[in-house]
This record gives C-alpha cells, structure tokens and sequence, in this order.
C-alpha cells in the first residue's frame, strides 16, 4: 500500500508559499510511489492551481485532507485546531519555531505525532539541501533590500546625468549570515556602497567577497560551530559606540542578525536611530523575532522623528514562487532520508539529520531547550538504528571521486577542515573524507575504509586560490559558497569539466534540474580568457 501524504493550505495570514511544488510531488509519485494528496488552493499564492499537481485528489477542508495520512507536510507550524486533526501517530514536517508554540507541541505531543522541526536541521555541510532557513533567508534578503531601494527617497547607485552626477546611497547591512549575504548581494548589484557588520569574524572574508566593506568593531563573538553568541555588557557598548558612528553617515540600514532558537539581538539602540541622517531608512529583518533595532514595530511601518523604521512580516512569502520551490526541494532531500526504496516510511534514528530534527515523538519531547521551557523531562535520543540499503548524498563526502579517471585532476585540491564550508559558517566536516556519523555507519555494515584517504589527509594543506564565482550567471552567495565546499573554487576548474563532471553535479546540488551548469562551464571557459 502506497505511503499517504497531505499538503495542506498553509492558513496563517498572508502566507502565500506551499509546502511541495507540482514538480516536487510528481518526483515523488515516480520514484517513491508516494500517495500525495492536496487541499484546495494549497499553491494558489504561489501561482501552482491546483489543475498543475496533475492526478493529485484534492480535498475541501483540512480535516479531509489529512485524514488517514502517514506523513503531512506545511511550511508554518500547524494551529492547535489543526494539530487536534492530524492521525495519531502521523509523521508532521513542517518548520515549528519550538520557543514560539509552545501550546502546539503540548497538542502534537499529545497525539503522539512524530515532529521533525525543519528549522533545527543541523548545519552540517551534508543537511544543506535539507536547509530551510538557508533556503527561505535567500529569498528574505533579496527583498529586503528591494524593500530599502524603493522606501528610500534616493536612488542606489551612482549615475551621471546632463544635470550632474548622483552619487550612489551607503547602505549599512547588520549581520552577514545567509539573509545578510543575499541583502549585501542585492544592494551592491543595484549599485549601492555597502558596508557589513557582523560579531563572526569568519563573516569577513564572505563580505569582502561580495564587495562590501566589514565594519570593524573590535567585537568577535563566536559560539559553538561558527554561529553567533550574545553578547555581554563590555562588548555591547563597544559595538553600540562604533555602529553609531558608521549608522550617522548611511541611507538605509538593513537589520539581518539573529541567534538561532532565541530573540533576535537589540543592535540598534533609540539614540543611534536619532543620529541618523534625515530620511534615512531601517528594514528590520528580525521583526518577527523581537527586531534588531529596538524601535521597531511587528508589521508596522512607520517614522521615529525623521527616520523610516520598517518591521516586515515573512519576507519569502512575497516571493513565494521560488522559496516555495526551494522549500520544496528542502523537503524532498529530507523525505529521501525516511523512504526506502519501496516508498514506505523508515526512520533511521542513527542518522545525525533526523535525530536532530526530532522534536516530538511517542508523547515525548526530544529538543532539550523545548523540554526546558515546557518544564517537562527531555527524552533521551532514539537508539534504534536500520542498515540504509542505499547510501544518501552526503556532501561531506563530495561528489568528486578520484579513482574515476574522467575527473579533471583540476577540479579535485586538498581539504582545509578549518575553512567555513557554507554561507551561515556551518562546521563540517572535511569534504574529502566522510562525516563522523556515516563512518559510524559504514563501520556497522561491514565497510571497508580506503587506506588512500589517509594518505590524501596526511598531505592536506591550504589553498587560498579562489574566484569569485557569482561573476557567472545564476549563481548566487549561497551556490558560490556550496561551490566551494566542494572545493571548486576557480573558474579554471569549472572551465575544465566535461559532460560526466555535469551530470554528477547536478545530482549533488538537490537533485534541481533548473541549473544549467553546462552554461556555467561556458561562461567559466570565456572568464578563463580574459
């Protein structure tokens, strides 16, 4: 009997995305023979009728398209009616926000449902295709700084008229994960001077890449696997005194930082807004968290004496067609770890990712800080393991082999364990060798490691050559820095690839079939020239 999954509408307010795209759901029909059902007008916001998700049954309510479902997939956390809905027992995928729905998950936890919390993927260099909030910031940044262009009474970049020369708006970007990143991007491409701040000194280098300017506070904060840590008093009021100074002299401000699991951190302070220039512009990024600028209001948009403070409300649902097609994609790599090759459901609990994840399951809470907050015990991770019959992708491993002979020797240089392999500085593992977990695994099957991997380790040594790949149409911060965790760094190795180079990245990057790598080669091959 085939596995039953729902795609139900997403019912919060304004929320345009869906959870699986048409093309995500006939993938899944073909290859895991998966039951998929919809509720009607589940991707209309998107621009997906329900005539796109072709022989898919489509269901009135909720409550009849999660009936009887094994698996029930939402981009929002559900509300409590809607979790009271859902099959006992049922396997929930969907971001939760844990600290925020509290009141749900006491629901889901109740009704025994199974909830793998997409936003706690780790950020591991093999879980990046399964990476929401990489995936969803990218859309998020972009517009935020489309949103500052067009609230700004200036224009971006610099232009030369008969009437004389406009020179271009300085544009601050507060936080340089991916969300920061993207906006940086964006900023620079609409010609915008753009300085960057973030505490992660790692940040610099990915900075400087795009073009902006780090805004160099003598503040560096870094937690546990590259992410950022609050801050305490000392180190506070040395980054409020530098920020103050930067802020008085900018156009716009984009707030873009964040601690995961937690508020957002208060950067922006009421005296810092009052130094600022007359119209100068705040998109705050972190609203919906408590904001970075302590002024902000949640969904408001208004003026502190002559400054503009906007606090935006889900900034990827206004480009819902392409974050739902990438949190599609999250999903589908993330579904591929729990189907077998029969199509039915098995968790394996010894995978790093899933046990992650796993917020809820049996009635019990297996997310500690969740467990905390709730004052109930945290259950102790799921031993239980299966023997996988096919291996997933793992990025950590690479895709590049080398004892295939028709990989360009260009293509494949040493491993560097101490450089970030992802735009969020996520720790990982070498990309040569494989993660700790899947030697684990391997180890449990009857694997047998290869002697030449220690060899190539033992020789491993830095190699700081890289281009900056974004020169290439169609790939952004985040495809740069995947890149380079693959260590393709140059567009001497991009130039060098044949048709098999081609086809084995395309089914490393999240199996998408929209990049057109063959165009990347070609364009790499006429930068090689210049």
């Amino acid at each position: 009997m085939a596995l039953k999954l729902a795609v139900p509408l997403e019912s919060t307010k304004g929320e345009k995305r869906v959870a699986l795209d048409p093309d995500t759901v006939a993938r899944l029909r073909d290859r895991y023979n998966v039951d998929v059902v919809i509720q009607a007008s589940a991707g209309h916001g998107a621009g997906f009728y329900d005539d796109d998700y072709e022989d898919v049954p489509v269901f009135k309510t909720f409550a009849e398209c999660v009936a009887e479902a094994i698996v029930v997939v939402k981009l929002k956390p559900p509300t409590m009616e809607e979790a009271a809905l859902l099959p006992v027992g049922s396997v929930l995928l969907s971001t939760i926000t844990p600290y925020l729905h509290l009141d749900v998950i006491e629901v889901l936890r109740q009704r025994q449902i199974t909830t793998f919390a997409m936003d706690l993927v780790p950020r591991i260099t093999r879980a990046q295709p399964m990476d929401v909030l990489s995936s969803q910031a990218t859309v998020a940044g972009y517009k935020a700084a489309l949103l500052a262009a067009e609230l700004s009474p200036r224009m971006f970049p610099m232009l030369t008229t008969a009437a004389g020369t406009i020179r271009p708006s300085r544009v601050i970007v507060i936080g340089a994960g991916v969300a920061g990143l993207q906006a940086i991007a964006t900023a620079r491409r609409l010609g915008a001077r753009v300085e960057a701040y973030d505490i992660r000194s790692a940040a610099r280098e990915q900075i400087e890449s795009l073009g902006a300017t780090m805004i160099d506070t003598g503040v560096s904060a870094e937690g546990p696997g590259g992410r950022a840590r609050a801050l305490n008093k000392e180190e506070k009021q040395t980054q409020h005194d530098v920020l103050a100074d930067r802020m008085s002299q900018a156009h716009a401000v984009i707030c873009a930082a964040a601690i995961p699991g937690r508020r957002a951190p208060t950067i922006i302070t009421e005296d810092m807004v009052e130094g600022m220039m007359p119209d100068t512009v705040i998109v705050d990024m972190a609203a919906e968290t408590g904001g970075n600028c302590e002024l902000t209001r949640v969904g408001e948009e208004y003026m502190h004496g002559d400054t503009l403070i906007v606090g935006p409300l889900n900034l990827p649902s206004s480009g819902a067609v392409h974050a739902s097609e990438m949190y599609s994609r999250n999903l589908y790599n993330m579904l591929k770890l729990m189907l077998d090759e029969r199509g039915q459901l098995h968790l394996d609990w010894g995978d790093e990712i899933l046990s992650s994840c796993l917020l809820t399951h049996n009635g019990g809470i297996y997310h500690q800080a969740t467990a905390d907050l709730m004052e109930i015990e945290c259950m102790p991770p799921i031993t239980e393991q299966r023997e996988r019959t096919e291996e997933q992708p793992d990025q950590t491993a690479g895709w590049l082999e080398e004892d295939d002979d028709r990989i360009p020797s260009s293509a494949i240089s040493d491993s560097d364990d101490s450089e970030s392999d992802s735009i969020d500085n996520q720790s990982s593992s070498s990309v040569v060798g494989h993660s700790a977990a899947e030697d684990s695994n391997a180890a449990s099957s009857g694997a047998n490691s290869n002697p030449d991997n220690a060899d190539r380790e033992s020789t491993d040594h830095d190699d700081d050559e890289r281009d900056d790949l974004m020169q290439i149409d169609g790939i952004g911060p985040a495809l740069q820095n995947r890149l380079y965790a693959f260590r393709i760094k140059t567009y001497a190795q991009l130039a060098s690839f044949d048709e098999v180079d081609i086809e084995r990245l395309e089914r490393q990057l999240d199996d998408n079939e929209e990049l057109n790598i063959a165009e990347w080669v070609r364009q790499a091959q006429e930068l090689e020239k210049h």
